[in-house]
């Protein structure tokens, strides 16, 4: 009767250990998944243009802005308020494609992790690495919509802002 025990426990214990061995080889593989979506976003970056076509923002994975670009003729086409409003409509545009590439870099890891168990189904009390991937990956934000479209200066209103110097006391 010990004998039969014995062997039952045994292999349980190879049944454990295969489930274990398992479990370790899948981490591994998410891991060098992980890694590798990690390298190629550090060196992901995104291009965004205004909707006026007068400023081009450059961004790195993260949403920062690593190159501002203004077309030549920029300030002669608008004005000053609303060459900012471009500014910052392609600067939001370019953090959203941004974040939109995160989100297609990591997302195919995301549905790999629901097929293996948490961390605390496997150690009591331990912290889930579900809800910490959760938490670095939040919902999106729904984008806004586009501002409408600035308008151009013909060559006498252009005349007038300058010779005024309007640009001087924000357009008054």
């Amino acid at each position: 009767m010990a004998d039969a025990e014995r062997e039952a426990q045994l292999a349980q214990n190879r049944a454990l250990q295969g489930e274990i061995d398992d479990l370790l080889e899948t981490f591994e593989r998410q891991r060098r998944e992980l890694a590798d979506a990690q390298s190629r976003l550090a060196a992901a970056s995104v291009t965004a243009w205004s909707s006026d076509q007068l400023v081009r923002v450059t961004a790195n994975a993260a949403g920062v802005p690593t190159e501002v670009h203004l077309e030549p003729d920029a300030f002669k086409r608008t004005t000053p308020q609303k060459l900012g409003a471009s500014i910052t409509e392609a600067t939001q545009a370019a953090a959203r494609l941004a974040g939109e590439e995160a989100e297609r870099t990591f997302g195919a890891l995301a549905s790999v992790g629901d097929s293996i168990p948490d961390l605390p189904d496997l150690v009591p009390g331990a912290p889930s690495i579900k809800d910490l991937v959760r938490d670095l990956f939040p919902e999106p934000v729904p984008a806004e919509p586009a501002p409408a479209q600035p308008v151009l200066m013909d060559d006498e209103d252009e005349d007038e802002y300058y010779r005024n110097r309007s640009y001087l006391d924000g357009g008054r």
